[in-house]
């Protein structure tokens, strides 16, 4: 009888014990990067203080001052940022292209100002877009970027262990082409969301993200 009544009280205890386990773990996952990081200053100031990650970026900003006084300014505003490879991809696609046509090659410094101004633009938004912004919207939210272009960002949360949307929160991000048909969407996703500064919010593109949504080559291939 103590017997069954010992084996009884392990066979309890490993149940409790799993399911605190499974609690903690769909906890975690939960609330796996949903921690909104603050940084003490404006989001141009943020780019500034990563060196060797957006000196492109800086470059075309610098080219773009109008926009560049924005995310040094007061107002808030929302900011996709891109790192240097973005615009390694976009700038050796254009000069592949330039080459078949015995074009010399150009170089962010080179291309006319403002469609470059044009083209960074689509990477800003008036006011604060979080996650828990677009959570609500269940087929993503078409915003117009500052200079009135037509945007789509979609939240979502990938998989992870097993766990169905227990993952990293990204966004979706995607130039739409001026279309309501997705196939025609060029789009590109996050590696990391929510970064609060002083004058608003910065999300971070994959480093595969081409600048420009392939419009770079198609701007000044000629």
């Amino acid at each position: 009888m103590i017997r069954i009544q010992h084996i009884w009280f392990v066979f309890a205890l490993f149940i409790l014990t799993a399911t605190v386990s499974c609690e903690k773990g769909d906890e975690y996952y939960k609330d796996y990067q949903n921690n909104t990081k603050v940084y003490d200053g404006t989001i141009l100031k943020y780019l500034e203080s990563q060196r060797g990650t957006y000196d492109s970026l800086l470059l075309v900003l610098d080219r773009a001052p109008g926009l560049r006084s924005k995310l040094m300014g007061t107002e808030k505003f929302t900011f996709y940022a891109m790192t240097n490879r973005s615009f390694e991809i976009a700038v050796k696609a254009l000069n592949a292209t330039r080459k078949l046509t015995n074009k010399a090659p150009l170089y962010l410094e080179d291309v006319d100002q403002l469609e470059l101004d044009s083209l960074m633009g689509r990477y800003i938004f008036e006011g604060e877009v979080t996650t828990e912004t677009l959570y609500p919207y269940i087929d993503g939210l078409k915003a117009k970027s500052i200079y009135g272009y037509d945007m789509h960002m979609y939240y979502n949360v990938t998989n992870a262990s097993g766990f169905v949307s227990g993952g990293q929160q990204e966004i979706e991000f995607s130039d739409v082409n001026n279309s309501i048909f997705k196939r025609y969407w060029q789009t590109t996703t996050t590696t990391a969301v929510n970064l609060k500064t002083t004058n608003g919010v910065i999300h971070f593109l994959s480093a595969s993200h081409d600048f420009g949504f392939n419009k770079f080559t198609s701007k000044f291939s000629q």
